[in-house]
């Protein structure tokens, strides 16, 4: 849970004009999913004994709220905790270690529905297209080093994780996997409009 709520919470920094990250709580586990509008990241935790909707539920959490999750879930050495939701309430976790709950507060009036719902499309979309890899992509540096506070667990020869890009064509959103849970999408620079922006001396 801790990895997951921090790696979303990597892709909604302070400054962006999206609030609040998602939170899905359902039969296949809690997915934490967080974006500016220019790059997601989403990533999964694994539940035992969900007694909910079948559909799961779906909650919209500040970055406070990530944050007190992610501390909250690192601090507790059993390695597990009880979700509970509660009206009004939110998302509470209860450590296993019996330290003291922690809730993040369901911010739906802050949560852009529409925005959500482009979200999930374009994984849709994106998920399972076959790549057809450009010659040039251009990408602003500060969305791509997001991906590099990815938690992840590391490979079995015990090496760093890797970053797999799916790139369709320069324009186009891109798919991100790292490592086996933490799914993202970066979108990449128009290099005609960046061209104009900065001449051709800063482009190849």
């Amino acid at each position: 849970m801790a990895r997951a709520a921090y790696n979303a919470l990597a892709f909604l920094p302070a400054r962006s004009l999206v609030k609040t990250g998602r939170v899905h709580l359902g039969p296949a586990g809690l997915t934490f999913t967080g974006t500016d509008g220019y790059a997601i990241g989403q990533d999964s935790a694994a539940v035992e004994n969900y007694d909910g909707p079948t559909e799961g539920v779906i909650l919209h959490v500040g970055r406070e709220g990530l944050a007190d999750l992610d501390t909250a879930g690192r601090k507790d050495k059993k390695g597990y905790g009880k979700l509970e939701l509660n009206p009004g309430d939110g998302l509470i976790f209860r450590p296993g270690n019996n330290d003291v709950p922690v809730a993040a507060l369901d911010q739906r009036a802050h949560a852009d529905e529409r925005l959500w719902s482009m979200v999930d499309d374009l994984f849709t979309r994106l998920d399972g297209r076959p790549p057809a890899l450009p010659e040039l992509v251009a990408f602003d540096p500060g969305l791509l080093s997001r991906f590099s506070k990815v938690k992840a667990p590391k490979g079995k020869d015990g090496l760093g994780r890797a970053l797999d890009m799916c790139v369709y064509d320069a324009k186009e959103p891109i798919l991100v996997k790292i490592g086996p849970s933490f799914r993202g999408v970066i979108m990449p620079i128009d290099r005609e409009v960046h061209e104009e922006n900065v001449g051709p001396e800063g482009l190849w």
